[in-house]
């Protein structure tokens, strides 16, 4: 015979836990303190290993385990385990992916090199950035600045931020349509770290048009979130376009076999990858997917039919050694692992302290004591900011040269204004 406990008082609640006890305990199954159990291992609990915030008895584990709904889901038929990571990862972090069962745990990351510039020997942090100096004024080309816009996204907001991200984005859909991945009326558009759906491709569904064909939308990201936008991309009739969720991490997706990019008779779509402010690695490891994807291609006898690239690039100090696409221009530089990494912290000074509210995404302090005369490397805040920007461009550069080696015209573009948004450079690549 069970009862109702109502003498554990749970605080996220605010409330007292609703779960049955055993007569003569105060607490269920949960909550009941090892002093009051009865001694029986079979009934010992312990932590879900799926979900380590609930507890299951040890002779119900096999059983709780078959019907958890933290249990990991089977992985779908386009996920292949680290395929877009270019260098092998450490046996740590290969080991923390076998027991990883949602995106929560991905907060902890040991393995991630942590750099503290301002405890480098000064000899050291000199040599850096005189060769972040010399390889930027011998390597980068001129960038130029290409603000557009779109007559689809007329700001009729109040809010300055608002206005600031619609300004973002109607210029990134002006250079799509000045490259023609507007044109065709069945293209597949993959968008990379989507979130939710409701910003860039939502406006590229605007832009389109609902007599321009049936565009589909591929949304890739390793977040799950409600669908509540899905509805807006199919379109009125709910027959004007196709919507895939891709739910996984971007290191892991293996392109080709994501249904959504062949048609009824199973031939390849046209496909347009693009992505807004997508945060460092995420980068390059959509890059790396998508040539092996081309390269796939290229092995079948096949013509590419990825017809644009159009990535908003942003947080470069999240960068990693290992994801990085393109090592041989590394090399070249003559930039091992630890200057890779040095180098990514750098590239922070271009936006220390002077983010606002514009883009929400997290971004590296350096010292709180930021005096012009007092910082650690010997450099004014503009040097700082210079040098970041810097590091910045030669990571940028790599990736360019990266998709040229792949058979694409790609260059870099400021597409934004500063004011409106301090990572206002683009990466655009369509095909030779």
């Amino acid at each position: 015979m069970f009862f109702s406990s109502g003498h554990f008082y749970v605080p996220r609640k605010r409330k007292y836990c609703s779960l049955k006890t055993r007569p003569g305990n105060q607490y269920c199954g949960e909550h009941l303190p090892d002093d009051q159990r009865d001694g029986n291992e079979n009934t010992r609990r312990v932590p879900c290993p799926f979900d380590p915030n609930h507890t299951v008895a040890i002779k119900d584990l096999v059983s709780h385990k078959a019907r958890c709904n933290s249990r990991p889901l089977p992985p779908p038929v386009y996920h292949s385990l680290n395929l877009n990571v270019t260098l092998p990862l450490s046996p740590e972090e290969l080991a923390f992916q076998q027991n990883i069962f949602s995106h929560k745990e991905l907060k902890s990351q040991p393995w991630i090199a942590r750099v503290q510039l301002d405890q480098l020997p000064d000899g050291e942090l000199q040599a850096l950035l005189q060769k972040i100096q010399h390889t930027a004024s011998s390597l980068l080309p001129s960038i130029p600045t290409q603000i557009l816009s779109h007559p689809s996204l007329v700001s009729d907001a109040t809010s300055l931020k608002t206005c600031r991200h619609l300004d973002q984005q109607s210029s990134l859909i002006g250079h799509m349509k000045e490259n023609g991945m507007l044109d065709h009326k069945d293209t597949c558009y993959a968008e990379f770290g989507a979130g939710k759906g409701r910003e860039l491709a939502h406006h590229v569904k605007n832009a389109l048009t609902e007599e321009n064909g049936r565009p589909t939308f591929v949304l890739v990201d390793r977040k799950s979130v409600r669908n509540k936008f899905d509805k807006v991309l199919l379109g009125t009739s709910g027959a004007d376009s196709e919507v895939q969720r891709v739910l996984i991490d971007i290191k892991d997706l293996d392109f080709s076999k994501i249904p959504s990019i062949k048609d009824q008779h199973d031939h390849t779509k046209k496909i347009v990858c693009i992505s807004k402010h997508l945060c460092g690695s995420a980068t390059d490891i959509t890059l790396k997917c998508l040539m092996n994807y081309v390269q796939q291609e290229k092995n079948a006898g096949q013509p590419s039919s990825i017809q644009g690239i159009v990535i908003a690039l942003c947080c470069h100090q999240l960068c990693r050694y290992e994801m990085y696409p393109n090592t041989a221009y590394l090399d070249q530089l003559g930039l091992d692992k630890q200057d890779f990494d040095r180098l990514c912290k750098v590239s922070s000074w271009a936006v220390c302290g002077k983010r606002s509210t514009d883009d929400g995404h997290p971004q590296a302090k350096e010292d709180a004591v930021d005096a012009q005369a007092n910082h650690y490397s010997g450099c004014t805040h503009q040097q700082r900011e210079q040098l970041g920007y810097q590091c910045k461009r030669l990571l940028d550069m790599g990736r360019v040269n990266y998709l040229k080696q792949h058979g694409f015209d790609a260059r870099l573009v400021y597409y934004a204004d500063a004011t409106d948004t301090l990572e206002n450079c683009a990466l655009i690549a369509i095909p030779r």
